[in-house]
């Protein structure tokens, strides 16, 4: 263990949740305005290309890793010397690395442990069906990838962005109208201790139905009804509200954080 003193703190830390409905301009506007150098892991099987053309900054500094297997993806976040030369990084999207890559593998892993006999028996359905200990391993997973993540932030002053899209009434907690889309329940449930900020992002149009960029972002829900959270200092009668501008939404001096 290492104890720091407080003014070895890092400054620039931050960890952050935007979720929003796919399309809603979440990549395109954490490409126009992260700090730069950025590490974008990529977790979906699409090109990032229209993303960056749309973001319409050509001189962005951008490495992109592709997510292939979930023991890769572990090491490669463990070591801290990746990320060395990076400012931000991105984990696009937490919704489809839950719901199909780690599931799908921890099925697999599932599957080929059964005994050769039970196999026969419904096997495309026995192969695509995560058990309650599939589920335990689902959740203690995305806890070490996380918690790998905000050391990132904590000790190394990383800006570390996940993304997800959005669900209506999720299953993990009925209360809510919207939040992000996240697989079992205990990883959700506790997963808003891990994060700086939580934010809604929702699409901006204009008259011709046109995507307005940047999209709108709310870090704080008056009513409770969709999952939010704002960690910092707010200039006074600030809304917890705005567009999504990370230059504007982390002032990097590390002092004040405003929505």
């Amino acid at each position: 263990m290492k104890v720091l003193k407080k003014n070895e703190l890092p400054t620039t830390g931050k960890v952050i949740m935007l979720y929003g409905e796919t399309g809603s301009g979440k990549t395109t506007s954490i490409l126009q305005s992260a700090p730069d150098p950025i590490l974008y892991i990529a977790t979906e099987p699409r090109s990032l290309q229209e993303s960056i053309n749309a973001a319409a900054r050509s001189d962005v500094d951008l490495d992109v890793v592709n997510y292939e297997a979930w023991p890769e993806l572990i090491e490669y976040v463990a070591n801290r010397k990746n990320f060395d030369r990076y400012s931000t990084i991105v984990v696009d999207s937490y919704s489809h690395l839950m719901t199909v890559g780690l599931s799908v593998e921890i099925e697999d892993e599932s599957f080929d442990a059964r005994k050769e006999e039970d196999k026969t028996i419904k096997p495309i359905t026995l192969q695509a069906k995560l058990t309650l200990e599939g589920y335990g391993g689902l959740a203690s997973n995305m806890f070490r990838l996380t918690a790998a993540l905000c050391r990132l932030s904590q000790f190394e002053g990383k800006i570390v962005i996940i993304t997800a899209l959005l669900v209506e009434n999720p299953r993990y907690n009925r209360e809510l109208a919207a939040a992000p889309s996240l697989k079992g329940k205990e990883f959700p449930a506790n997963m808003p201790g891990f994060f700086d900020l939580i934010g809604k992002v929702e699409t901006r149009k204009d008259g011709d139905g046109r995507i307005i960029y940047p999209p709108i972002v709310r870090f704080e829900s008056p009513e409770g009804d969709f999952m939010a959270k704002f960690t910092g200092v707010r200039k006074p009668g600030a809304p917890g509200w705005g567009p999504l501008n990370l230059v504007k939404i982390l002032k990097l001096n590390g002092k004040e954080t405003q929505a």
